[in-house]
């Protein structure tokens, strides 16, 4: 397996749980009717499962944590 998988599989992973969690999270302590608000909270959480999944995919893609599957 390359570099490239353990990336991808760790990014795409962290960022979409991350990124539902977080607007899930947010979206009860705004008012629906509020769209500047739940445009700025999708700004920020994408921002966030973004940035995370980078680094932490980064970082996997060095240590291949992955590893642990039977062949």
């Amino acid at each position: 397996m390359s570099k490239y998988f353990y990336f991808k599989v760790t990014f795409l992973s962290v960022s979409a749980g991350l990124f539902a969690g977080q607007f899930v999270y947010g979206l009860f302590d705004i008012s629906i009717q509020n769209h500047e608000a739940i445009a700025k909270l999708f700004l920020k959480c994408l921002a966030t499962a973004i940035l995370t999944g980078l680094v932490l995919g980064i970082l996997n893609m060095f240590l291949k944590i992955g590893k642990f599957q039977k062949k």
